[in-house]
């Protein structure tokens, strides 16, 4: 229900507040005598410490996060955001952009889900038993109830000012709702209050003291929800929130030592997981979807089974092996149940998803699995063209500008000679000197994987002519000539390139932002030597990024 609480229009549009009884219709982000806009004023605008970008001090939960964090502060099990208006990612490469914003679709939303959330969790008895141990009306259980769930919505302790709003909102309970149950009437305006707030819906951060060079460290209740929301997608855990009250999340070791606890809950495995999809581009698995009269033995669910197949060969790489880029492209196996297995010519027992071993020389690696390859070929023949875009843009880094409008319909121009196979079309059709100057880049990392059919299956011919899988490519300052996709794959495993490329994705997953030049010098640092992702990942926690924040100018 929708009402005006305290007499004054509600704010919900969240351009500036709630109400001015809960927090004041300001616009300021309440809490410590600091103020800011929820609004952020995101991105790179300026230096004001070395390496470290001046970025907002307000992020938006995304989606995911909105949903995990109500299942944590509340019990509930509703996923609200999934009809949530989209977000656009404007260029960002995860979707955990810290200059998301509240639009005019996403304000509405946002409040009938609060008062939808607040209905349901203010008449379940065993909603105050999560937060207080004393039972209404007690003296003083009002109070406890809003600190502490005030304190996790908030993901710091509320200041005495926000304290005094809500219980006074609270005794509004029974005038507003008038249910009969002022209990159950204050509890379900406190909630609706705080679902709507800025600092529900923004991780505010409200340190202002600048430290050694210009910089200002970030706070212990400010680094429990980065590491949580980095690692867990969601607010802080009791133990988190222990540390962060107790003033520590400080120091190195403490960061490191939390990251180590996050990093073993099985929620940090999701995290770990959805990184890897969006960096190694998942999402166009669905997009699978063979010519049945041409691949007869593809299975009709082909898209499902390459998502499910690579998910778990990075969990397993990741947490079972402790390995990492190296691994992720070189590991001799992959997963399969019978269906997808008869794609790499093998058999498993069984029923279900299990371990495929392959021999020396045979396969390795994401690169070499149906998922990478299935999802970058059309329907009946392979598509070298978007193979080698991935080894260029997603595994090395480098800036591959998009084709011209309208190349996609571009001719294949009159020639003499025999064209039979895919390689040679490619090579015809990009020999212009308008194409050559990108696909002389594009085009041999790609043809490194004709090896393998439109499903991933090995083949030595194509159209009846043998595949040649032969080419080189720039790799670490040189050039590298390969036979084939395992060569290359090997490669791309060892070089200093792709594993500088991995880890700046990782510093741009952890900051919620795109790199910066001023970046560099962490990313070469973590780059220096190959290791375990779970042990790049923990590095990154003590980044002089993550640690700290330069001063904005909205301060």
């Amino acid at each position: 229900m929708r009402r005006n609480v305290g007499g004054a229009s509600s704010c919900v549009a969240l351009a500036a507040c709630l109400s001015t009884l809960v927090w004041g219709c300001n616009g300021s982000v309440a809490g410590d005598g600091a103020s800011g806009s929820p609004s952020g004023g995101g991105g790179s605008s300026g230096v004001a410490g070395r390496g470290v970008p001046v970025v907002t001090r307000a992020a938006r939960l995304t989606h995911g996060q909105y949903d995990r964090t109500v299942a944590a502060l509340l019990g509930v099990a509703d996923r609200p955001a999934a009809s949530f208006a989209p977000d656009a990612q404007d260029g960002y490469a995860f979707d955990n952009s810290i200059d998301l914003r509240v639009d005019g679709r996403l304000a509405p939303q946002y409040r009938a889900t609060a008062e939808e959330l607040a209905q349901k969790v203010a008449g379940d008895s065993a909603f105050w038993s999560r937060f207080v141990t004393c039972s209404p009306p007690s003296a003083g259980c009002s109070e406890q109830l809003i600190a502490e769930l005030g304190k996790r919505a908030f993901r710091r302790s509320l200041s005495d000012t926000e304290q005094a709003r809500f219980v006074a909102l609270f005794a509004r309970g029974g005038e507003l709702v008038a249910s009969g149950d002022s209990i159950r009437d204050g509890t379900q305006l406190v909630v609706e209050a705080l679902l709507q707030s800025p600092q529900f819906l923004y991780r505010t951060e409200l340190s202002n003291t600048v430290g050694a060079e210009g910089l200002i460290p970030v706070g212990p209740w400010e680094m429990a929800s980065r590491l949580s929301y980095f690692l867990w997608g969601s607010m802080p855990d009791a133990e988190l929130f222990s540390q962060a009250q107790a003033g520590k999340l400080s120091t190195a070791a403490e960061i490191t030592a939390a990251s180590e606890r996050l990093l073993g809950d099985p929620r940090a495995q999701a995290a770990i997981l959805s990184f890897h999809a969006q960096a190694f581009r998942f999402s166009k698995f669905k997009k699978v979807s063979p010519d049945p009269a041409t691949y007869p033995a593809a299975p009709k669910d082909l898209a499902l089974k390459v998502d499910e197949a690579a998910q778990l060969f990075v969990s397993d790489v990741v947490f079972a092996s402790r390995g990492g880029l190296t691994e992720l492209l070189n590991a001799p196996y992959a997963y399969a149940d019978s269906a997808l297995a008869s794609i790499y010519g093998k058999q498993v027992a069984g029923t279900g998803f299990q371990k495929l071993l392959f021999g020396a020389g045979e396969r390795a690696g994401l690169l070499m699995q149906a998922g990478f390859l299935a999802s970058n070929a059309y329907a009946i023949r392979t598509d070298p063209i978007h193979r080698g875009l991935f080894v260029q843009r997603d595994l090395l880094c480098r800036t591959i500008p998009d084709p011209p409008p309208g190349a996609s319909m571009t001719p294949l121009p009159a020639t003499n000679a025999e064209i039979k196979t895919t390689r040679q079309q490619i090579s015809l059709l990009t020999s212009s000197s308008d194409c050559a100057g990108c696909h002389v880049l594009i085009n041999d990392p790609g043809f490194a994987f004709e090896s393998f059919d439109a499903i991933g299956q090995f083949r030595q011919t194509d159209n009846a002519a043998p595949v040649d899988s032969s080419g080189s490519v720039s790799l670490d300052g040189q050039s590298l000539a390969f036979a084939g996709a395992f060569e290359l794959v090997q490669a791309l495993a060892q070089s200093a390139e792709a594993r500088t490329c991995y880890v700046g994705k990782w510093l741009e997953y952890a900051y919620g932002r795109s790199k910066s030049e001023l970046d560099e010098l962490e990313q070469r640092s973590l780059a220096a030597s190959a290791q375990p992702t779970l042990d790049v990942v923990k590095r990154v926690t003590n980044t002089q990024g993550f640690r700290f924040r330069a001063p904005n100018p909205a301060d």
